[in-house]
Formats: C-alpha cells, sequence, structure tokens
C-alpha cells in the first residue's frame, strides 16, 4: 500500500476528512494520479470517509467535464445508500454537471425509476444549488414533472426529499410552487407539505397549513 492510500484507508469520521483533503490532494496531484480511476478503485472498499474525500476532491477540482459522468452516475447506483451521501453527493458532484449539461436530464428520469431509495432521492435534490445559502435555478416545469413523478412516493426520505425541493423552489418560483401545492394538497404526504412551506411568508404558510 503506498503512502497516499494509508492515508486515506485510515481516516476517521468526517472532521478526520476535512481536515486531510488538501494535504491528500496536494500528494494526489504530485505524483501525477488520475483521481477518477483512482476512486473508481477505492470506492469499492465502501467505506464512509473514502466516499466523502471523493466528493470534496471531484470540488475542489471542478473536475465537471462532462466524459466524467459515467463514473459519478454509477457511483450514484453503487454507493449511496443513505441520505447523508446522497445529499453530499447532490451537492458537491451530481448538481454542478446537471446545471451544465442540459442533456442530463433524461438521466435524472431515469434515477426516479430506480429500485433504490438514494437514487430516486438524488432526483430530487440534484436541482438544489449549495453554496453560500440553499437554492434552485433550473427550469421549473422540469422540476414539478419529477415532482410529478415521485409525489406519491411513501418513503419518508422521498417525502422529505421532495419538500426540500419545493421549499428552495419557492425562493426563486414562488407562484409556481404555490399553485403546485395547492394543486396537489391532496396527493402530497403532510411531511412533504410541511417541509415545502418552510421558505413561506408566516401567514401564507399558515393559510396554506388548513388546506
Amino acid at each position: 500500500m503506498n503512502e497516499i492510500e494509508y492515508i486515506i484507508k485510515n481516516l476517521n469520521g468526517y472532521k478526520d476528512v476535512a481536515s486531510n483533503v488538501n494535504r491528500i490532494n496536494k500528494k494526489l496531484l504530485e505524483n501525477n494520479i488520475n483521481v477518477i480511476n483512482f476512486f473508481d478503485r477505492l470506492l469499492a472498499l465502501e467505506k464512509e470517509e473514502i466516499f466523502i474525500l471523493m466528493t470534496l476532491i471531484i470540488k475542489k477540482r471542478m473536475l465537471y467535464d462532462l466524459t466524467y459522468f459515467k463514473y459519478y452516475e454509477k457511483w450514484l447506483y453503487k454507493y449511496v445508500d443513505t441520505w447523508g451521501k446522497c445529499d453530499a453527493y447532490c451537492y458537491r458532484v451530481l448538481n454542478p454537471m446537471i446545471e451544465k449539461y442540459a442533456e442530463l436530464y433524461q438521466n435524472i428520469i431515469e434515477w426516479t425509476k430506480a429500485e433504490k431509495i438514494y437514487v430516486k432521492r438524488a432526483s430530487l435534490v440534484c436541482f438544489i444549488i449549495s453554496k453560500a445559502e440553499f437554492y434552485v435555478d433550473y427550469d421549473i416545469q422540469k422540476i414539478l414533472n419529477i415532482c410529478n413523478i415521485l409525489k406519491e412516493e411513501k418513503h419518508i426520505h422521498i417525502q422529505k426529499g421532495l419538500g426540500w425541493l419545493l421549499k428552495y423552489a419557492y425562493l426563486t418560483y414562488p407562484n409556481e410552487v404555490e399553485k403546485y401545492l395547492r394543486d396537489n394538497v391532496d396527493i402530497l404526504s403532510r411531511t412533504t407539505f410541511r417541509y415545502a412551506l418552510e421558505k413561506m411568508p408566516k401567514d401564507l404558510r399558515n393559510m396554506m397549513m388548513h388546506l
């Protein structure tokens, strides 16, 4: 085992990953290591610290070329198995890709059909941009199309993901999101509905809660 792999395999917890990411990135650069191939191999160890490190290095290097997407989608299906991994992966890896390449919307539609819960959740959370604050800047009709596909899902992490997306979409598209919630009040779970209202003005939120 070389020095870089030894350091990575012995990371313990998120704080350890965060405090070592610059040092590891520097060593990968010094050794001219292909990061995509490197993590494609190490992710098979299914160690959460390696997964988080991968997301941080991809974000740091802005590795958002379309040619990488086949790996990113493969990793989504193989290694994203908790809501925490899902959301971190969406914010740091998937969202910049879907914002940059409109053609990936077809892939998002396919994610809604997946048997794996966190692939489905990714089809919602991938629209949320995470910078200083969370926000949404994507075609609202395409977003609502995905919401329609998943609005009757029973899994709590899909329901919360749907509400999470609508909450931040409201900041950009208040009229469209309010109408969507009114039109679907009898279909959406109360969990989804409650999450979706959180960014609304208090008076409107209170009124919507009584629909």
